[in-house]
């Protein structure tokens, strides 16, 4: 068994202050701690260097803050050391002060169309540059040595240098530098366009990932010659950011983003520390401006419900920032974290299904597609009462599969060879796996198929794939019984993109597709042809079964929501598959969460109510009261039942196999432990 850090089965209540250079100005290091005490933050993250010095720095290429006439980072880092509270060191090499990218042109990011990228002053730098790559070494170590942080955080790493804060992704970098470690690698020349179906452009890929590992590895053994129990973002710790954004991107905007963050991070790299961190602005046009104080508390609810922490980000000083409206939120969830603090450090979900994400990284908003079928999937299990988690694709085969039942792959077109062998045996030994779309119908360099990899679906051989279908519908036929909530519905609408295929004589299939029609005038709307084609199919496979849906469901309910979506998903789950799920009387504005302790001795369970959120609005949530939730339950009875959100003891019923909890009232959240 290796080392304990510090880091590790921690209970984290995290404040990041991402300073501006005036905020040293005028810093008082006694100040600064009492405004984290306040919030009872038990770590912070401080802007350290990088884009400038906070400190007096020797190293000739670090910009220094032009005002550090207060108290000086050094007295601070070591104020809120005294005080029990970790430092975690922020650091950004992505830009320069233009005075030094003048002194050195070469080390600047290149678009392909030949421009850098000139922010006010401030120059992008390319990832591959002797910048980024050396001197930025150099300023670790004198950071580490003068400084004394607990941790490094990087931001804005690798190849996010190519992000214009208001132009958006400008494209891949054509600088000397990558063009010359590309060409030393591959021996072909960088491609310019990011085409996804370019085998060069899958090469420039996986020359990304190759890189931003060498570079973590550096730095990581640089800590590990310096000081080895300083903690590193992104190794030992992952952090991502629930957000908001403006036109364009609007669509990063939903409501769940809290829980599904933190699945990904927890569920795709168990063995590093996940969190992810509310950001108190409205997007980066208005880091001065704070978005609902009710959104920031559900968002913290939705972390420590599926095993997180109490996390925060702003822009200032937590004294003279700007709108301090969602201070009181999140100073209460802060206060309940810390009252509890024993019962939030390590949790892991009873979940028994795998919902797998397209996106293999956090995305850069413009350049990546909008997994929208993943999301609607999101939706449904969580409105239906599910237990799951979120795995990216791009991990599949790194992380354990035993403790699930079901995997889902939503439209996950881009599957290794190796991971769809993995799925095949997961369904082999007796898993279900359902997969909807165009999934594995690429290979994970994007280099298309001649067939689906999974062997498990049963599919012959894939066919055309039509798209922009409208009015299509399927024909439920003998399938109906098994769709109880088409009781008073005889077909089933398609919208948008459908797989045509052959399939094994073994494969059984369900309803019928009725081809594009005229849709008007009324007098001719009607179909003249129903075709064999399927809505879903299941294939037994070994002791296990698959499922194929050739279509997209799941991203015409995340669009539109319409019930027939919805539906369709939901009994096929239930009435099809016969996958539990939570039951009782809980309204599908209830978002329920099942995780334990990893000895198995402690159990949580967390109700989250979204009443409160109203179309692109969160305000205070309509109390729920009565509620009776029944859980799959495949362990002893448990001997107690306490609330740690009403402080007194939940009543509850254990038959075999499931648990009823009786929750008297439901205001924002629930938590109840089990023992």
């Amino acid at each position: 068994m290796g080392k304990q850090y510090w880091w590790q089965d921690r209970a984290w209540r995290i404040v990041q202050t991402n300073l501006r250079e005036i905020d040293m100005a005028d810093m008082d290091a006694a100040r600064y701690v009492r405004e984290l005490q306040e919030f009872h933050a038990n770590t912070v993250i401080i802007n350290t260097g990088g884009i400038a010095a906070s400190y007096e720095s020797g190293i000739a290429a670090h910009t220094r803050n032009r005002f550090l006439t207060g108290d000086n980072l050094k007295t601070v880092v070591r104020a809120c050391q005294d005080a029990g509270i970790r430092v975690i060191s922020r650091v950004d090499f992505s830009k320069v002060r233009r005075p030094l990218y003048e002194q050195h042109p070469e080390w600047a990011y290149v678009s392909p169309r030949g421009e850098i990228i000139d922010y006010h002053g401030l120059i992008h730098m390319c990832f591959n540059s002797e910048y980024q790559q050396q001197v930025a070494m150099d300023i670790l170590r004198e950071i580490i040595r003068e400084i004394g942080p607990d941790g490094i955080f990087l931001n804005m790493a690798g190849y996010a240098v190519a992000y214009d804060y208001t132009r958006g992704y400008q494209g891949i970098c054509q600088c000397e530098n990558c063009r010359r470690r590309f060409y030393e690698m591959y021996g072909i020349d960088l491609p310019k366009e990011d085409d996804a179906d370019d085998p060069v452009y899958q090469k420039y890929l996986g020359f990304q990932n190759v890189t931003q590992k060498a570079y973590f590895k550096a730095i990581k053994d640089l800590i590990a010659q310096e000081k080895p129990e300083l903690l590193f973002f992104p190794i030992d710790m992952l952090r991502g950011e629930i957000g908001t954004f403006f036109a364009g991107a609007e669509q990063h905007n939903y409501m769940y983003k809290g829980s599904e963050l933190l699945k990904l991070e927890k569920y795709s790299s168990p063995e590093k520390v996940a969190s992810v961190t509310s950001v108190d602005f409205i997007d980066m046009w208005y880091r001065h401006a704070a978005v609902s104080p009710h959104e920031q508390e559900l968002r913290l609810v939705q972390m420590l419900s599926n095993g997180g922490f109490a996390d925060f980000y702003q822009i200032g000083r937590l004294d003279n920032h700007a709108d301090k409206s969602g201070y009181a939120a999140l100073k209460k969830m802060f206060r309940y974290h810390r009252d509890h603090e024993e019962d939030y450090h390590a949790n892991i979900s009873a979940a028994k299904i795998a919902l797998i994400c397209p996106r293999s990284q956090h995305p850069v908003i413009g350049k990546t597609e909008f997994p929208a079928e993943y999301y609607g999937w999101y939706h449904l299990l969580t409105q239906q009462h599910y237990l799951f988690d979120c795995i990216r694709v791009n991990a599949i085969e790194a992380v354990p599969l035993e403790k699930y039942q079901t995997i889902i792959l939503p439209d996950v077109q881009n599957v290794s060879d190796s991971a769809a062998a993995k799925l095949d045996r997961f369904a082999e030994a007796g898993g279900i796996v359902i997969a909807s779309g165009e999934t594995a119908m690429w290979d994970a360099a994007r280099k298309k198929r001649p067939d689906i990899a999974l062997r498990c679906l049963g599919v012959e051989k894939p066919g055309f794939v039509g798209r922009g279908y409208i009015s299509a519908y399927f024909e439920l036929g003998e399938s109906k019984e098994l769709f109880p909530r088409f009781a008073d519905a005889e077909w089933l609408y398609l919208h948008d993109v459908y797989c045509y295929a052959s399939y094994q004589p073994d494969v059984q299939r369900y309803m019928r597709l009725i081809p594009p029609h005229r849709h008007s005038p009324a007098e001719d709307a009607y179909p003249t042809s129903i075709t064999d084609h399927p809505a879903f199919t299941v294939h037994g496979y070994g002791k296990g079964r698959a499922v194929y849906i050739p279509w997209k469901p799941g991203a015409d309910y995340y669009h539109y929501g319409f019930p027939h979506m919805g539906n369709f998903l939901a009994d096929l789950l239930e009435h099809v598959l016969g996958i539990e799920r939570v039951t009782g009387n809980l309204p599908e504005m209830v978002e329920v969460e099942h995780t334990a302790r990893p000895d198995g001795m402690v159990d949580y369970v967390h109700l989250i109510n979204y009443t409160g959120h109203s179309q692109k609005s969160y305000f205070p949530p309509v109390p729920l009261r009565d509620l009776m939730v029944e859980l799959p339950w495949d362990k002893q009875p448990p001997q107690t039942a306490h609330s740690m959100t009403a402080n007194q003891p939940v009543r509850f019923v254990y038959t075999p196999g499931r648990l009823r909890l009786f929750i008297d009232e439901l205001p924002l959240f629930a938590a109840v432990r089990l023992r």
